[in-house]
């Protein structure tokens, strides 16, 4: 059986490297009506880039997109490197196609609002992380657009754009290690979303440019020369805060959920422990944090928390107790104001009592079994690493039996 050409790869047009014409890419494709080639010019708004170097850059990238989307559309296999060949009965699938075909173009923003909507109506993804997720949705969607490829069909975002992207990433952003990882899988993810969608073929998220770069900015623990100034400050302007403090140092409550949502009645004031529930614990697992003396018998006698209505939220409106809790940046912001009043160190956050409340215990001698169970750790690797990572080891004869200069 004759083999028939159903597409010509696309081509650049250039204009002979003159910038004040319009380039264009050019390629071919067999009409199903009349069996007839036919060829078809692409500007995609390539003439609004006005230096040589970058405009011949978006040429070359819009012509292979276009390659990839003419391969993904008709399902063809590659012959040689100008033509895509099918015999008659592959033939016929592509007009099939072609009269299903929709004529809206389904773009990277159609299906990362796709992925995002079926992300918050299973329930599973916290409403801090689809906001995340929306918000890098959000830089690679106007990202694609500047490169004048927002309006594309998901077909045409190919891995050469994707490369691009992540260059624009770390080269230009100067984005983390961690930060880059994070966009790679959420993006990984969405396309493999539109794979399993049919709309591709390939999932294009793959052999991106690694970073090694390290933007060090989560909290460190309180130095011990810097807790005293804090203390004396805070307790006096914002008992509510220092309470708030307490409740991270001492119990090693996280400030998220587990913090502004917890009410009187999860404190048993008899037993000293705090009921920390599934649904607010960061690892889905409920725990009970026990409370150190010196904490509870400040719960009792200055603050009188055991006095309150136990529906009443501890961190309350109008610093107090009350129906009403906190608002998630609340106690970040009202800490950072101290912070820069004491003029101390930016890498010291509202976070870095729970950490400073790890190292001290450590330090103590509480063993490490006893300090999984008050952080609800899955494991004491999972403490280990987390003791590794965020406090660090010291060595006490080093720290205070070296000589001195």
């Amino acid at each position: 059986m004759k083999r028939k050409k159903i597409a010509i790869l696309p081509e650049v047009n250039n204009c002979g490297g003159d910038l004040s014409k319009k380039w264009f890419i050019y390629f071919s494709y067999r009409d199903p009506r009349n069996d007839k080639m036919k060829r078809f010019k692409v500007y995609e708004g390539l003439h609004k880039i006005k230096d040589f170097k970058g405009r011949t850059i978006a040429a070359e990238l819009l012509k292979e997109a276009y390659a990839v989307r003419l391969r993904n559309g008709w399902n063809p296999f590659l012959d040689d490197e100008r033509a895509i060949y099918a015999d008659q009965l592959q033939y016929n699938n592509v007009a099939r196609i072609y009269g299903k075909m929709r004529t809206a173009n389904k773009t990277v923003r159609y299906y990362a609002s796709k992925f995002l909507s079926e992300k918050e109506s299973g329930g599973d993804v916290e409403p801090e992380t689809i906001a995340t997720y929306r918000s890098k949705f959000r830089v690679f969607d106007q990202w694609i657009g500047k490169v004048g490829r927002g309006e594309d069909d998901i077909t045409m975002i190919d891995n050469p754009v994707i490369i691009q992207f992540f260059d624009f990433l770390i080269n230009t952003e100067k984005l983390s290690f961690h930060t880059v990882k994070r966009y790679r899988q959420l993006l990984r993810n969405m396309f493999e979303f539109a794979r399993k969608d049919k709309a591709i073929m390939e999932n294009p998220v793959y052999d991106t440019p690694r970073c090694k770069r390290i933007n060090d900015k989560s909290p460190r623990p309180i130095a011990e020369f810097d807790i005293v100034p804090f203390k004396e400050l805070i307790r006096k302007e914002d008992p509510q805060l220092w309470l708030a403090i307490q409740f991270e140092y001492y119990c090693f409550i996280r400030p998220g959920k587990e913090l502004r949502f917890m009410k009187i009645g999860d404190i048993d004031f008899a037993r000293g422990i705090i009921d920390v529930d599934a649904i607010r614990a960061k690892t889905d697992l409920e725990r009970f944090p026990t409370i150190p003396i010196v904490f509870l018998k400040e719960l009792r006698e200055t603050y009188q928390l055991h006095r309150e209505p136990k529906d009443f939220y501890v961190l309350g409106k109008g610093g107090r107790p009350g129906t009403e809790h906190l608002s998630k940046n609340t106690l970040r912001n009202r800490f950072r104001y101290f912070r820069e009043k004491l003029n101390m160190p930016d890498s010291y956050k509202f976070y870095s009592w729970k950490h400073t409340g790890n190292g001290r215990a450590s330090d103590a001698g509480i063993p490490t079994e006893a300090l999984q169970e008050q952080n609800g750790h899955t494991s004491i690797k999972t403490t280990e690493i987390y003791m590794r990572h965020k406090i660090g080891k010291v060595n006490k004869k080093i720290q205070k039996k070296f000589p001195e200069l």
